[in-house]
Parts: structure tokens; C-alpha cells; sequence
């Protein structure tokens, strides 16, 4: 059974989620993407789906190595069964690649409960931030995170909040130097243009509408289930916990305001979505309800390509 199969993190899991990715990125490819086929074409797609699963095994190595869920496979898997609910996620440049620096910036902020190197991971985390920031500007909304982290890991000083500022200014300053060298400054200003776009007319479809409300229903299932259980533990996970949440709280603000409404936007929602999902299903004694709701993420995964 698939829950089985997925409770342990080996080689075979990790081959057959990547397998899994490839099926949903080239199905969505040939079907919502597809262009005048070429080699520059095949470049750029394959070039594009290495792209994503380098994203998804930095996010394993952030869960495993800050414990973020049991020693199984189901937050890897979720990810890309969400990928595949949301297959317009994979197709937005900007987005992918400021989820890719905020993947390394979440690294550095979850690996604070270890209170090693704590200034050097603020700085890093923001100048991750920032890189992200340039590329997709609502992704500036993830400094929170950094707030939020300092302050559940107890690690709020005077100086410790000097340090993110510079972490994030860094990039900036590079980039506005890059700008002004080639005396485009205007262009560097435009990557600040936050425009709001709260027209949700796009989630009636029921593309996104069944997609969007299963998830919402799984999610809340998730938090109310599991949420005590963690307040009634105290340990290091209880804080992971608590940062988790936030940072499902954060993305899902910046899905809300984020100018594009096509499902792109959602990718901010998968790794919290994906790790949250997976706490669940491990607390969940039942064999047959844990496949009932990774089948449930397969069956809808399927059906979101004929709605």
C-alpha cells in the first residue's frame, strides 16, 4: 500500500516521488503548455523540471534535518502531489526560483532551534530573502518568518535584529549597484511595484475551486488534529510547530495579495502545506485512513487535469 511504501525515507521513495514529478510536470507540459516542439523547447522544459526537483530535495534535506516530521517520505510526496493539484505552479518562472531562495532561506531559519552560528544563519536567511524579494516582491513578506523565528527560539537581541536588516540590504545594494552601472536605476525600482490583486473570480473554476477547498479541508484537519497533541509535549518540535504555522500564515497572505490569480501563486503554500499534511497522516494510527488520504491527494491530483 502507498502509505507503506512511503512510511521510511530510502533511495526507492525518493526515486519513484521524483518519477511522480516527471509524470505531472511533462503531462502538464504537453497539455497547458505545450509550444512548437524543438530542441530549444526540450531544453528548456527538462532544464526547468531539474530545476523544481533540486527545489523539492532541498526541502527534504530543511525537513529531515531539523525534524520537521517523522523518518518517513510523506512530506516529499505531498509536495508533489500538490504540484500535480496545482500544475500551473510549475510554470511560473519568477515564482519557482524565488521559492527556490526562500527554500534556502527557510533552512537557515528552521536550523535556529540549534542555537549554532545564529547570527550568521539570520544574515543568511535574509539575504535569501532578499534574492527572492528582487525576484517575485510579495516574497519580502517572509522577513515575518524571520521575526517570528527569532522570537519562538528565543533568540530576540538588539543586535540579532540588526543583523537580518543587513542580510537583506546586501542584495539590494548589489543589484541597485548593477542597475545604476548600467543606468537603468528605474528598473531596479519597479521590482518594488506591489500591486494588490484580491479579484478571485479565477478560483470559481472548478480547476482550482475543488483543489483549493480539499486542501483547506485537509489543512484544518491537520492543525486541529495535531495541534494539541504538540501543545501538550514540550520540546523542540513544539517550536517547529509554532514556526510552521506561521509560515503557512505568511504564504498564504502573500497568495491572497499576489497579483497573479492563476494558481501559480499557490507554490508559496506547498512546503508548509506538504509538512503539515505529513504530521497528520504519521499520528494517524489507521493504515487504511493514511492511504485513504494519499489516495485522495492522487485522485484529485488526476481529476484537476479534466475539470
Amino acid at each position: 500500500m502507498i502509505a507503506n511504501f512511503f512510511s521510511k525515507t530510502k533511495p526507492a521513495t525518493i526515486f519513484s516521488i521524483v518519477a511522480l514529478l516527471f509524470v505531472y510536470y511533462f503531462t502538464a507540459t504537453f497539455l497547458l503548455h505545450l509550444e512548437e516542439l524543438s530542441i530549444r523547447f526540450l531544453i528548456k522544459r527538462i532544464s526547468f523540471f531539474i530545476l523544481i526537483a533540486l527545489l523539492l530535495l532541498i526541502v527534504n534535506f530543511i525537513v529531515k534535518k531539523n525534524k520537521l516530521t517523522k523518518d518517513n517520505s510523506y512530506a516529499l510526496l505531498l509536495m508533489v502531489f500538490l504540484l500535480g493539484i496545482f500544475p500551473e505552479a510549475m510554470f511560473s518562472y519568477k515564482i519557482v526560483l524565488a521559492n527556490m531562495a526562500v527554500a534556502l532561506g527557510f533552512r537557515k531559519i528552521y536550523s535556529l532551534r540549534s542555537g549554532v552560528d545564529t547570527k550568521l544563519k539570520l544574515f543568511d536567511a535574509c539575504f535569501w530573502i532578499g534574492i527572492a524579494t528582487l525576484l517575485f516582491s510579495w516574497s519580502i513578506f517572509f522577513i515575518l518568518l524571520v521575526c517570528v523565528g527569532m522570537i519562538i527560539y528565543q533568540k530576540l537581541t538588539v543586535k540579532n535584529l540588526f543583523i537580518p536588516i543587513v542580510g537583506f540590504v546586501t542584495p539590494m545594494l548589489i543589484y541597485f549597484t548593477y542597475c545604476l552601472y548600467f543606468e537603468d536605476a528605474a528598473f531596479f525600482y519597479n521590482k518594488f511595484s506591489y500591486g494588490v490583486n484580491l479579484d478571485f473570480s479565477s478560483y470559481t473554476s472548478l480547476k482550482l475551486l475543488i483543489p483549493a477547498i480539499f486542501l483547506l479541508i485537509i489543512l484544518l484537519w491537520s492543525i486541529l488534529k495535531i495541534t494539541p497533541k504538540v501543545l501538550s509535549v514540550r520540546n523542540n518540535f513544539k517550536f517547529s510547530w509554532d514556526v510552521l504555522i506561521n509560515h503557512l500564515l505568511i504564504s498564504a497572505t502573500i497568495v491572497v495579495l499576489a497579483p497573479t490569480k492563476n494558481g501559480s501563486e499557490l507554490f508559496f503554500l506547498i512546503f508548509p502545506s506538504a509538512v503539515i499534511v505529513a504530521n497528520l497522516i504519521h499520528h494517524i494510527k489507521s493504515k487504511i485512513i493514511r492511504n485513504m488520504i494519499l489516495y485522495a491527494f492522487l485522485l484529485v491530483s488526476v481529476l484537476s487535469y479534466f475539470l
